[in-house]
């Protein structure tokens, strides 16, 4: 038997041993692969939800203008945020799959996939505030109702704009703040359809009223949605606010 130091290395006990890359080959991926993964899907959702917060002062100058060729700059927008939302989805879903996330990475994941439908229903709701002006001409309300329906859709953009604050800063205590902002929402939708009964000879005008105020409410309530799962992701707790 040759003396141990005289034996070639290449074909000593450790060269029996696969290289390392490829023993790894098949294993589950490291755990910062998974968060920079998961952090991508965060990162594709918020940039969605970002991308109606910032039209929505648009969306309120040109329904105000009776701008009806926003519409279809609107309506891109939205087919945007739905494609977004589609990856979304796919990337949340392969991560469930194949990671298995635990505690606060599937808190997290979970309301995740669950404002996709949140963030896809904003974008429509501001297609439909734009689409509004093909029933209604703000132009010709009276002035104080005019001045309502800009009030509302002031106050119900920045409920979701503070709500997706709130989700990007992982904020628990916001959405009860968020909650009481969005009675506030409320009574002004319940006032302007209060005052759109003076418009007693124009129907028409009275239900396209009555649907922009719902379509502002609604959008308001998404924002309420971020901030009720910021606090689920953080805490685990699922809050309910509004009475």
């Amino acid at each position: 038997m040759e003396p141990l130091e005289d034996q070639d290395p290449a074909v000593g006990p450790e060269a029996e041993l696969p290289p390392l890359r490829t023993a790894l080959d098949g294993a589950p991926p490291l755990r910062s692969d998974y968060q920079e993964r998961l952090d991508a899907v965060d990162d594709e959702l918020t940039g969605a939800a970002l991308r109606v917060a910032d039209a929505l002062p648009g969306v309120v100058r040109s329904f105000l203008a009776a701008d009806r060729e926003a519409a279809a700059r609107i309506r891109a927008l939205a087919a945007d945020v739905h494609d977004r939302c589609r990856l979304v989805e796919e990337m949340g879903f392969v991560l469930l799959a194949l990671d298995a996330p635990v505690a606060g990475d599937l808190r997290r994941l979970v309301a995740l996939l669950r404002l996709v439908h949140d963030v896809e229903r904003s974008a429509s709701l501001a297609a439909h505030v734009v689409a509004s002006t093909a029933h209604l001409d703000p132009r010709l309300l009276p002035a104080d109702l005019r001045t309502q329906v800009e009030e509302l859709a002031r106050r119900s953009a920045g409920v979701f704009c503070a709500g997706l604050d709130a989700w990007r800063r992982r904020d628990a205590l916001a959405v009860h703040e968020l909650g009481r902002d969005d009675l506030d929402v409320d009574r002004l939708r319940t006032r302007l359809l209060l005052e759109a009964r003076r418009l007693e000879g124009d129907p028409e005008a009275v239900l396209a009223l009555g649907l922009l105020g719902r379509y502002l409410e609604r959008l308001a309530d998404h924002g309420v949605r971020f901030a009720q799962h910021a606090t689920f992701a953080v805490t685990g707790e699922r809050v309910e606010v509004g009475a």
